[in-house]
């Protein structure tokens, strides 16, 4: 028997469950309730004290069923969950569907104990699990509803082209109650809750070959298995073409706190987890309506084939509104050409604007609105169309009003088209008509606006992971060895940091260009030093007992001459065995000081969910003050370097800005991309921190460098 995937929660042919009782308030008889209601495959109740649960036969225990059992729900206390598992195991059951809390959700010894034991059992026999604390799955197609909420207090939405996961029970609950209530159709969704195995990378591989979910709304608190997941959402976006909406939960500190009792999820960097699933083609929202009225586009609307936005409205103020939206997110609301203008000015008033957006003001009609369209797009200047068509006005006819904008829906069915309308009784009807008619329609023309431009976001996404990745730059052997060495070496004596002579030896090491500097370990060392090095110099002590230099008296800067070096050893090393006379002194660093350029920063880490990351953002003292930083997933190639450049604030002055020297971007990149590549090829290193990498016009020098690392 082959191992199941989230299939057998979605489509299974039997389910029985166990701890359904007569009792009214007992969550098995409500779940049994529920699937009697539209499931069609076989069922069977679970509870040696009865004989039949709402006309469903009862049975002592797994084991006396006498058919193929494929999918158990148990609703039992979570003490009990393992021996119900272990009877599960003897029957063959392919899925477990864990209702109960009281695992490692609660922190406890105990909790974390019986999860694990859940875990083993289902390893052991090759059973899936969902859960534990989790309601479970959804499926319109087939009546599946394993919800433990009775159809009186949690609505049903209609069926739709829209599939949830949720890593939240009560929240999937309240999205499908509120889904209900306005009008969106749901085909599938599941909650996994301590996602013990089954999780958001198997929902999503098993609903990106469903035929009836055409876009995936994702709720997350954390992501176990973080590269797995950016591969998943790529393959789902790329290969099937269907967008992913993402909202992750312990965004703040706070809210990362409060996941770990929520759901025993610890939630990692969200900077991190934006950045890791932006690349790989999800869509991610910080509100949950935005990111259902992008998915009620999305799932409805072909993708524009450019930016140009036509808007037909009775009202300039939504008009203006729209405008503002869709300009500020990227799209284009151009005026009109002159032959437009020319061909339309006739049909007019003159108090009729007819520049995009076209106002006709309060008193227009449906068949002007729809003239107006049908000219815009016959003259190639639309790629998608906001009907802003109110029908408070007594012109606009609803029926008339309905006609003419499903007539432009089915004449240009390769042309977007989002309504806005409203209207007491007859504005209800009306939107509700159209979206019967597969017409997403809003009664505010700013999240109409904002919606209709994440089909043009969805379509950048897609032909960003559509490019073919570069070839990362590579580092021979000889140098990775060196690099391992020492590594080995500062972890041999205990140390979590690089002495800043091994860094930048390390960074040297990877092609990364280094201004020159030189160990001394005596006064004739430095003289020697000095003849090497292009003043101005710079000394700074090495020891691995100080982390800020200065604060000893451990750094000297603007040393033109080897008497000047002299001193500044002699006087580094006796400031620094009177500030701090424990610490052991291994030389004096000297480096040639470089001056010109823009101070940026490169690093990088190891992010406990995604692994190796990389950094870029603007450097030296701005570093905090600004937050201007850039991620990637590493290894990156230069030419992906670039696009994290450009992603920063701080781009703007590396071009060239108002007529100041430019950085070489080109340089640059290669520095961020080589970064990359020293994270991914060396899991020991934890911490990368260039601060400053002055970036000029002839190249990029690394100045700074601090390097943590750990492990054996």
């Amino acid at each position: 028997m082959t191992a199941a995937g989230a299939d057998v929660f979605f489509e299974p042919k039997s389910i029985a469950v166990v701890g359904a009782s007569p009792r009214p308030d007992n969550l098995g008889k409500v779940i049994l309730d529920n699937l009697l209601l539209k499931y069609r495959g076989r069922l069977y109740a679970i509870n040696p004290k009865y004989s039949s649960v709402s006309g469903v036969a009862s049975y002592p225990s797994l084991k006396d069923v006498p058919d193929f059992v494929d999918l158990v729900v148990i609703a039992v206390n979570a003490s009990k969950t393992p021996e119900v598992l272990e009877d599960a195991a003897a029957k063959g059951v392919r899925g477990a569907i864990i209702f109960s809390g009281g695992f490692a959700e609660t922190g406890t010894e105990e909790g974390i104990r019986l999860q694990n034991e859940v875990a083993s059992i289902a390893k052991n026999h090759g059973i899936r699990v969902l859960g534990p604390n989790c309601i479970g799955v959804y499926n319109s197609s087939n009546g599946v509803d394993t919800f433990f909420l009775p159809y009186g207090r949690m609505r049903r939405p209609k069926s739709g082209p829209i599939a949830v996961i949720s890593q939240s029970g009560a929240l999937l609950a309240t999205l499908m109650d509120w889904a209900a209530a306005n009008g969106i159709g749901i085909s599938k969704a599941i909650n996994f809750g301590n996602k013990v195995d089954i999780d958001e990378i198997d929902s999503l591989n098993y609903l990106a070959t469903a035929s009836d979910v055409k876009v995936i709304v994702m709720y997350l608190e954390g992501a176990t298995r973080g590269r797995e997941l950016v591969n998943t959402v790529k393959t789902v976006t790329d290969k099937y073409g269907k967008p992913v909406l993402v909202l992750k939960g312990g965004r703040t500190a706070q809210g990362s706190r409060a996941t770990l009792s929520h759901t025993a999820s610890i939630a990692g960097s969200y900077s991190v987890f934006q950045s890791a699933l932006s690349d790989a083609g999800a869509l991610i929202f910080d509100s949950l309506e935005d990111m259902f009225d992008a998915a009620k586009v999305l799932s409805l609307e072909p993708l524009p084939q450019g930016p140009r936005v036509a808007i037909i409205t009775n009202s300039g103020g939504h008009g203006v509104i729209a405008t503002d939206t869709l300009s500020l997110r990227g799209l284009e609301v151009g005026r009109a050409s002159d032959e437009i203008v020319s061909s339309l000015k006739g049909l007019f008033p003159y108090r009729v604007s007819l520049n995009n957006p076209f106002d006709l003001t309060g008193d227009a009609r449906p068949d002007q609105m729809r003239v107006v369209a049908e000219t815009v797009i016959n003259n190639g200047a639309a790629d998608a169309l906001l009907m802003i068509s109110l029908v408070q006005p007594p012109t606009m006819d609803p029926d008339a009003t309905f006609d003419m904008i499903l007539s432009l829906r089915n004449k240009y069915p390769q042309i977007p088209l989002v309504a806005v309308t409203i209207g007491a009784e007859p504005g209800e009807k009306l939107k509700e008509r159209l979206e019967d008619a597969g017409v997403p329609v809003f009664q505010l023309p700013d999240r109409a606006a904002k919606a209709l431009s994440y089909l043009w976001s969805f379509r950048d996404t897609l032909t960003e992971i559509r490019k073919s990745a570069g070839r990362v730059p590579s580092v021979s052997p000889e140098e990775r060895s060196r690099v391992d060495e020492i590594i080995s070496i500062a972890i041999k004596e205990g140390r979590s940091k690089l002495l800043e002579n091994e860094a930048l030896e390390v960074l040297r090491a990877y092609g990364i260009d280094v201004a020159d500097y030189c160990v001394a370990t005596t006064e004739s060392e430095a003289v020697e030093c000095m003849a090497k090095l292009r003043p101005p110099v710079a000394a700074k002590i090495i020891s691995p007992d100080i982390i800020h230099k200065s604060d000893v008296g451990g750094v000297r800067l603007n040393l033109t001459s080897s008497q000047e070096v002299v001193n500044a050893f002699r006087s580094i090393v006796e400031s620094v065995r009177k500030n701090a006379p424990s610490a052991e002194v291994r030389g004096v660093l000297l480096q040639s000081m470089v001056s010109d350029g823009y101070e940026v920063i490169v690093g990088g880490r190891r992010d406990d969910e995604f692994g190796p990351v990389v950094t870029f953002g603007a450097g030296g003292l701005l570093v905090e003050l600004l937050s201007d930083v850039s991620i990637s997933l590493a290894p990156i190639d230069p030419e992906k370097a670039k696009l994290l450049i450009a992603r920063t604030r701080v781009s703007r002055l590396l071009r060239g800005y108002r007529g100041l020297p430019g950085a070489n971007i080109d340089s640059l990149a290669e520095v961020i991309s080589r970064v990359s590549v020293l994270l991914s090829e060396h899991q020991r290193i934890k911490e990368v921190d260039i601060n400053p990498v002055l970036a000029r016009l002839e190249r990029a020098t690394a100045i700074d460098a601090r390097i943590i690392v750990g492990g054996d």
